[in-house]
């Protein structure tokens, strides 16, 4: 009874209320990264956590814990870290409204965290390697139609991953059954590039950001933007639909703040308002700009609705294309 007491007391101690907000953080801050360093992900995080450790005058520091699919780095900040602030997780879809999408009893739900806000919202692209044959994606899509036990393609990190969502739609849409490819798993987009650039799968869909990169540095090609507009970094690059291919998707990777559901809520509000600032000021803006990253601000309410509206979305197309386990 005494130990049930004590731990009832201390899960209570992180609600402290507006005194501790204020003061917070009086202490360096963990931004928990659940994929290998240089991906999206961490470039999204060293850029939030350089803005505001200079805003807070407390260290940010960005830790990567890959594995799993990013259940490992996701688990870590939002079910076994302490619920203080002072460990938060830069959580996207593969963590998020897609993993909830793949799993039947997923290792983390929507009631594990709360939100701080979105800060990025990207457009997915289909890349290729640089000496690829495929001139443009409906060439690719004809080979792949004709062909699919040759075809290799990264599945990004996991069942959970964009990557497995956006290409089942585009088996469906040019009639090839997935289980005649091979679809490679991979530890987050960086891990997938390389896979790429070298050889080791012939496709792989990240967002204009991840891809960055490799496109500047001459190790792989664009041959479509998985959105209704072409995107003003990558002008050159076509819609998917522009090329008659997957009309009617539209996908984008995005990346938010999320904290411990027992965070005290005025800590989260902090974190909300900072993000909120951050947005806007032009110095910040002007770095996410040299990443190829856009950003799009949802506050934590907002945030909430859409990664909800996108769980359920997601877990309906799971269903539908034979991939919920």
């Amino acid at each position: 009874m005494v130990v049930a007491l004590a731990a009832g007391l201390a899960m209570q101690l992180p609600a402290a209320g507006p005194a501790v907000a204020q003061q917070y953080p009086t202490r360096r801050v963990e931004i928990v990264v659940p994929f290998v360093p240089g991906g999206g992900t961490d470039l999204i995080a060293r850029t939030t956590a350089n803005y505001l450790s200079k805003k807070w005058g407390q260290p940010l520091i960005v830790v990567n814990k890959p594995g799993g699919s990013g259940v490992i780095g996701a688990r870590s900040a939002l079910k076994e870290a302490r619920p203080d602030g002072y460990t938060v997780l830069m959580d996207i879809a593969t963590t998020a409204s897609l993993m909830i999408g793949a799993w039947k009893s997923p290792p983390l739900t929507l009631a594990d965290r709360k939100w701080a806000g979105r800060i990025v919202l990207d457009p997915m692209v289909i890349a290729v390697k640089a000496d690829a044959p495929w001139k443009d994606f409906k060439e690719l899509s004809a080979w792949v139609k004709a062909s699919p036990e040759k075809f290799v393609w990264s599945g990004g990190s996991g069942p959970s991953g964009f990557a497995r969502y956006a290409i089942h739609e585009w088996f469906s849409q040019i009639g090839v059954n997935p289980s005649k490819t091979k679809m490679v798993f991979t530890e987050g987009s960086a891990d997938s590039m390389t896979k790429l650039a070298g050889g080791h799968v012939m496709l792989a869909v990240h967002s204009v950001a991840e891809a960055k990169a490799m496109v500047e540095g001459g190790k792989i090609r664009l041959l479509a933007v998985l959105a209704p507009r072409r995107v003003s970094y990558i002008a050159g690059v076509p819609t998917a639909e522009e090329q008659d291919l997957m009309k009617g998707v539209s996908v984008s990777w995005w990346a938010g703040i999320s904290l411990p559901a027992a965070t005290p809520d005025a800590v989260v509000r902090k974190w909300e308002a900072a993000l909120a600032e951050m947005v806007k000021d032009p110095a910040f803006k002007a770095r996410t700009d040299k990443l190829w990253m856009n950003l799009s601000y949802l506050d934590s309410a907002q945030m909430a609705s859409f990664v909800e509206k996108q769980a359920h979305y997601y877990s309906d197309l799971a269903r539908k294309i034979g991939i919920r386990k």
